[in-house]
């Protein structure tokens, strides 16, 4: 639906989508037994659902001599899984799956993991803490707290189980996507800007992203200075206690919410600011038209995420991050 509206200062456009997606290409995991000796292979399997809205205002005006313009935009979808075909398996805690991170009824790309509460300070709250030998057989002080979430009752049983006590932590879909386009001319000036941005996302750096002395034993300022000290114990600090995590694993770095980062933002993608030279002096050079411009792509992002890191990007630490960009130009029209 589009309307204009006062002479054309106004126009809105509304629209309402309705997508289903059939034969999803996948490969089922744990819906196939594998006593042969042979896993199975992708298959066009499975169902999805895409619903959502999309809309558009734009406004321009002009006031004596400054004229303007702005338009923005504005997409939500709801992301659901409807189907694995042939991986359709039940798990202890009710959740439909194919045995990985696709469950029947929630978004794709989703995270899966343990809600969590903090840090251990002490011995004591170790000791008082739920039984979570399944996931920290051996918990210290500084490791992360997970919390009791339910049971095979449906009901908290004092046992972290990684069959009950996962819940669905966010996806890695955008809710929201806008972008507004702004723009502006007095006299022989031009200025243009361009947002963008999404919201309602959620992002995770893994590796030597996101985890100290992970793969090639580097560490980051922000994990350095937000470690846990005992020394100066803090329930819920920036990253827990430092441990060697070179060449294996350990139950602190499970996936969770304590790694789950809200990865909405702003962008400045572009600002350009333009001056046209008066055509008296342009003619006299024997020239048509001359701009000179300055112009910065990217200049500012607004986030949540972990600093030095792109929200835009999901990654484990080998990325080339999104430059800062600002150039100078002249435009020439002979």
């Amino acid at each position: 639906m589009e309307s204009i509206l006062w002479n054309g200062l106004l126009s809105v456009n509304a629209s309402y989508f309705y997508r289903k997606t059939y034969d999803i290409l996948y490969k089922p995991t744990n819906s196939i037994s594998s006593v042969l000796g042979q896993d199975i292979s992708e298959m066009n399997t499975g169902k999805l659902r895409n619903t959502g809205w999309e809309f558009e205002i734009g406004h321009r005006n002009q006031i004596g001599e400054v004229g303007y313009s702005t338009h923005g935009n504005l997409s939500i979808i709801n992301n659901k899984l409807l189907s694995l075909g042939v991986g359709n398996v039940e798990q202890l805690n009710g959740l439909v799956d194919d045995g990985s991170d696709y469950f029947i009824g929630y978004p794709i790309n989703l995270y899966y993991g343990y809600v969590t509460d903090g840090v251990f300070l002490n011995q004591e709250e170790i000791d008082n803490w739920y039984d979570q030998s399944k996931v920290n057989p051996n918990p210290q002080v500084g490791d992360i707290r997970y919390l009791d979430i339910s049971g095979p009752d449906g009901v908290p049983d004092g046992i972290i189980d990684p069959n009950y006590d996962r819940v669905y932590l966010g996806s890695q879909i955008p809710k929201y996507t806008f972008g507004i386009n702004i723009g502006i001319e007095y006299k022989n000036f031009d200025l243009s800007i361009l947002l963008q941005g999404v919201g309602g996302v959620k992002g995770y750096l893994q590796n030597v992203a996101g985890f100290a002395f992970r793969q090639e034993g580097n560490i980051q300022r922000w994990q350095a200075e937000g470690r846990f000290d005992p020394a100066n114990p803090i329930r819920y600090p920036a990253y827990p206690r430092l441990e060697d995590l070179s060449n294996q694993t350990t139950p602190n770095i499970e996936m969770s919410d304590f790694w789950i980062l809200n990865a909405s933002y702003l962008r400045v993608k572009n600002i350009v600011l333009g001056y046209t030279l008066p055509q008296k002096i342009t003619r006299k050079a024997l020239l048509g038209h001359v701009r000179l411009y300055v112009q910065a792509e990217n200049p500012l992002t607004f986030n949540q995420y972990r600093k030095g890191w792109d929200p835009e990007i999901s990654t484990g630490g080998k990325y080339y991050p999104i430059l800062s960009t600002y150039t100078f130009g002249i435009n020439l029209k002979f």
